[in-house]
């Protein structure tokens, strides 16, 4: 099940909304409903289930489009976002793993479809990683972890929400996260791409403040794949 909200002041432009989803989405075999909202602030007063997609009108009366987004980066209920709008110069204020696409009205039937099929992907892509604890396996979210740390003979994995001890060594984790935005940047660390704010040469600055090494060995394969992250985020992600 996905869940698709909707933030429009304007009803006809929800409902256009709507029929293109269910067009597309009937073609799949994929289960969803939808969540609408006339404003900003119904947006951040939402306490249900996490919201797949949420296509997000940037003029609204009220909080707007962007000071939403602002309120919401943090908030894993939102998983994905597209802004709709007329002006194309907000976008390079939003962009990261959060915001899919910008839009602009009317709206393109394609665009909306692309947008979808990222957005189920993605979710799909969130995997469950599993990890050794003292009363047997863990497991947390790909989306949720920060880094991981090697400590003498276990690794310490830093989630957004707490710091968990797991005994599998810093080169099994490694294993288990390939082909994951998860990446080795230093003998002791591994690092989530989704989690990071910027890159230099010798340090990752993490959206929790946090600021984490790159061992000299690893400065070539860090930074060759952090920008193909950025550009997947940036170029690839709806083609």
């Amino acid at each position: 099940m996905i869940t698709i909200g909707i933030c429009d002041d304007e009803v006809a432009y929800r409902e256009n909304l709507k029929t293109i989803c269910w067009y597309y989405l009937g073609t799949l075999d994929q289960k969803y409903e939808f969540v609408e909202f006339a404003s900003g602030e119904e947006v951040l007063a939402y306490q249900g289930d996490m919201i797949h997609l949420l296509f997000l009108d940037i003029e609204l009366p009220g909080m707007d489009g962007m000071q939403v987004m602002e309120r919401i980066r943090g908030d894993d209920r939102i998983w994905r976002v597209v802004f709709v709008t007329c002006h194309k110069e907000f976008q390079w204020n939003a962009i990261d793993l959060k915001t899919l696409a910008f839009m602009e009205k009317p709206i393109d039937p394609i665009g909306v479809e692309k947008c979808l099929r990222t957005a189920i992907r993605e979710s799909r892509s969130n995997v469950v990683i599993s990890y050794k604890t003292n009363g047997g396996d863990g497991f947390i979210k790909l989306d949720q972890i920060i880094c991981v740390q090697a400590k003498g003979n276990y690794t310490l994995i830093y989630a957004k929400e707490a710091v968990l001890k797991c005994f599998d060594s810093i080169k099994s984790m490694e294993e288990k996260l390939s082909g994951t935005t998860m990446l080795r940047t230093h003998k002791s660390y591994l690092v989530n791409l989704q989690n990071v704010e910027k890159m230099d040469a010798e340090f990752c600055q993490m959206k929790d403040g946090t600021t984490l090494p790159i061992g000299r060995t690893y400065v070539s394969k860090v930074k060759a794949a952090y920008f193909e992250f950025i550009k997947m985020v940036t170029i690839d992600r709806t083609k």
